[in-house]
């Protein structure tokens, strides 16, 4: 009977060389000893090779042959092979660690292909892209690229990305006292239309563009320093005015009268003290003039409110008052702001005397002989004294009578 016809314990216990068999040996010990005669390499634990560790799925891919030496020529040549690979990473990587928001002309021909031309469909739809030469060490790319951001910013389906750009610029320090003039053209095409800034979805770039622009002003030539301060007033305080913050509200319309008041009444005994003070130049107000109107106009905007009410009819009451100063057709507006804001405090005061005629229909008997009795003076029997005809003294002269 051979060993495997033995029973299941018998034959496991054999497999695992718990039971002695020839000579003594287990057929563990016999199986690792015909190994070694037949040259394989000796194993020193059960299940590990000699040798460096390999993950399984390295080593099931490249069938196991991970005990073969590799000599220096073949390790040269790999090394070789991995120097250009590497080179060329390195290289992409410093690239795209290089690569900004602004890419000069590429992204203006980008914005010039977006000018009504359909989408076409295909592998021909897509244009490779053609780079520029790298620029010169005395070629100023924000000089150069102005006149044609200058062109797409005025376009209102463009505004939001083109101040974007230039407000990278800005962030950049690529604008500097020596282009900050070509610069300025860009700002001015933004705001040939100012209404433009009503719109919801264009006030934070706005705001964004040019308060960048203003918090920069001293990189500006003089020529563009008043142009700027106008605008802190038309572009910043106009679009703090849209808001249903009442406080921020106040301050806005606080600013613009503030500026209303450097413009002459209409007749001199309205001026306030020291008012002469702070009117502007002759040449500085027909700059000043429509951004204050401007601004008044987006106040007036909010007066349907009641919070914002006070506050407006204040700055209308200033901009009446100094109404020669404006165009026959602004002066119009005025007189219907004027028209509008008197009969609506008309109306108040008139709401205000009916609720309290109501107020009085609507009272009882005893609150009306109580109203009667707080107006009237009694005397006391016993003191003789006059004293006010309230609820306590008229209870007083009840009990004594």
């Amino acid at each position: 009977m051979s060993d495997y016809t033995k029973s299941s314990k018998a034959t496991s216990n054999d497999l695992w060389g718990h039971e002695a068999a020839q000579g003594g040996k287990t057929r563990a010990v016999r199986l690792r000893e015909e190994e070694e005669a037949k040259g394989a390499l000796k194993v020193k634990y059960s299940g590990q090779a000699k040798g460096p560790w390999v993950p399984r799925a390295i080593k099931k891919r490249c069938g196991g042959e991970f005990n073969v030496q590799r000599n220096d020529a073949e390790e040269g040549a790999a090394a070789a092979a991995l120097e250009p690979a590497s080179a060329s990473a390195a290289s992409a990587s410093v690239s795209a660690a290089g690569s900004s928001s602004w890419n000069g002309a590429a992204d203006l021909d980008d914005l010039a292909d977006g000018d009504g031309k359909e989408a076409r469909v295909g592998g021909d739809a897509k244009r490779a892209r053609v780079e520029a030469p790298p620029a010169a060490a005395d070629r100023d790319e924000v000089a150069e690229g102005a006149p044609r951001l200058a062109q797409h910013i005025r376009s209102s389906a463009k505004f939001v990305k083109v101040s974007a750009m230039a407000y990278g610029l800005l962030e950049a320090r690529r604008v500097t006292e020596a282009n900050a003039g070509a610069f300025f053209e860009v700002l001015a095409a933004g705001m040939e239309d100012p209404y433009r800034l009503r719109e919801k979805e264009m006030r934070v770039a706005v705001r964004k563009l040019y308060g960048a622009a203003i918090e920069r002003r001293h990189l500006f030539p003089e020529e563009c320093q008043l142009q700027l301060r106008v605008w802190r007033l038309h572009l910043l305080t106009q679009i703090e005015l849209f808001t249903d913050d009442n406080f921020q509200f106040s301050r806005a319309c606080k600013a613009v009268r503030e500026a209303v008041e450097t413009l002459p009444c209409i007749y001199p005994a309205l001026e306030p003290p020291g008012g002469k003070e702070k009117h502007l130049s002759e040449h500085e107000r027909p700059v000043w003039l429509c951004a204050i109107f401007d601004c008044v106009e987006a106040a007036m905007l909010h007066h349907k409110h009641l919070w914002a009410k006070t506050t407006v009819d204040i700055v209308v009451r200033a901009m009446v008052d100094r109404r020669q100063n404006f165009s026959d057709e602004q002066q119009r507006t005025l007189q219907e702001w004027n028209a509008r804001v008197k009969g609506q405090q008309i109306q108040r005061q008139q709401a205000h005397q009916q609720s309290s005629i109501h107020a009085k229909r609507e009272q009882t008997a005893y609150e009306r002989k109580e109203a009667e009795w707080h107006s009237a003076d009694i005397t006391t029997a016993k003191g003789g004294d006059v004293q006010g005809g309230n609820i306590d003294n008229w209870m007083a002269k009840q009990g004594n009578n």
